[in-house]
């Protein structure tokens, strides 16, 4: 009986461990993820476009890749509080690298926005500008 005791502890201590480390990764890779907003511009309707538009271009500059699922725009000036949530599926952006992403967004002169990229490992980063 001795013997099933000691291995059933030892089993429970393997799987406790795992569970620790798993936890522990996932934290640390969490903490690793950097992004930074090189340029945000705004254009209004031209060629193909038939709406106002905005370009977020980022960059990786962590030490891991990241995939890029969201990007949220508020409009936080007066009355006008617009919020548009832009999914992405292939956001993917490797570590020294960066990618742009157009959205189409309802945007006036002045206005002043808030953007909130939100990554695969649940990061926000946020930026905010007012539009030329």
């Amino acid at each position: 009986m001795g013997v099933m005791l000691l291995g059933w502890s030892q089993t429970s201590i393997l799987e406790q461990k795992q569970e620790m480390d798993e936890v522990f990764n996932t934290r640390m890779n969490k903490i690793n993820e950097d992004l930074l907003y090189e340029n945000i511009w705004f254009a209004s309707p031209a060629g193909i476009m038939t709406d106002n538009h905005v370009n977020v271009t980022v960059s990786n500059i962590g030490i891991l890749g990241l995939n890029v699922t969201q990007i949220q725009i508020t409009n936080v000036t007066g009355t006008n509080n617009t919020e548009l949530n832009y999914p992405f599926t292939d956001g993917g952006i490797v570590t020294s690298q960066s990618m742009s992403f157009n959205v189409t967004y309802p945007w006036d002169s002045a206005d002043e926005l808030d953007f909130i990229i939100f990554t695969d490992r649940g990061n926000q980063f946020t930026s905010q500008e007012i539009v030329p």
